[in-house]
């Protein structure tokens, strides 16, 4: 029997990792188009057929539904004098095989009005968790609000010395874009790949689409189908939803290598 033409609603427990909730969700049966389901790329919630699960080490399982994979990061907001423990509990489980890349992690100068010295905190386990991914070689899922000339930074540091050692740094993904055009621009041309979710820059997601770059969509916390992303989504560009299944599906071109 094929399932991925079979009807069906299941509910199933997941892990709130921001509010530290367990809530029920259910697995939307119509989010396929033909043989192929939606990605969600970064979500908060087991919902989707197909998802990168964020997840922080409190809330991390011991194993999930096969169509579940996951990012494991430290979110800046929740960056403390602590971050180095929650560092190492990463590095131990990054080479899971259901773990498909590193993050939610990056840099926020807006919330809780960070001073300089949380700043530098940010950073340095910002750059542990690079340190991270690079080991693993998998892709990092970055949250980055206005702290963007950091990121280039820390970025252009990661390509020198990866061309020092003669190979290619892992890729990164900004989640939740919502930045104009110019500025997606200047990210794709540094090597960033960027993710979508309901709120983003309608003429800014036109500019990406245009530029036959991959691009990807997510849910991020809210609760909603993700085939409600790729419908918006296709609405805004006058594409038929199912041109972007294919196009921004991150398993054709971040996730390649991974295992299904």
């Amino acid at each position: 029997m094929d399932l991925s033409k079979v009807s069906i609603s299941l509910v199933v427990a997941s892990c709130d990792v921001i509010r530290g909730e367990v809530v029920a969700t259910t697995l939307y049966p119509n989010n396929f188009i033909g043989e192929l389901p939606m990605f969600d790329f970064h979500t908060y919630y087991i919902k989707e057929e197909s998802c990168l699960l964020n997840v922080d080490m409190e809330n991390l399982l011991p194993s999930y539904p096969k169509h579940v994979k996951l990012s494991v990061g430290l979110h800046p907001w929740n960056v403390s004098e602590t971050w180095q423990e929650t560092v190492a509990s990463i590095r131990k489980v990054a080479s899971r095989d259901d773990v498909w890349a590193i993050g939610e992690c990056g840099l926020d100068k807006v919330h809780g009005e960070p001073h300089p010295l949380q700043m530098e905190v940010q950073m340095a386990a910002f750059r542990a968790q690079i340190a991270i991914a690079e080991e693993v070689q998998k892709p990092m899922v970055i949250h980055c609000v206005r702290a963007f000339d950091e990121l280039l930074m820390l970025r252009r540091e990661l390509e020198a010395s990866c061309k020092r050692e003669d190979r290619e740094p892992q890729p990164w993904v900004i989640h939740g874009f919502r930045g104009k055009p110019e500025q997606a621009k200047q990210m794709m041309t540094k090597g960033f790949f960027l993710s979508f979710g309901h709120h983003c820059n309608i003429e800014t997601l036109r500019w990406v689409f245009t530029s036959s770059r991959p691009f990807y969509l997510e849910t991020d916390d809210l609760h909603l189908s993700v085939r409600q992303i790729y419908e918006q989504a296709a609405h805004h560009l006058g594409v038929d939803v199912s041109r972007l299944v294919h196009l921004c599906d991150p398993r054709k071109t971040l996730f390649s290598h991974q295992n299904p």
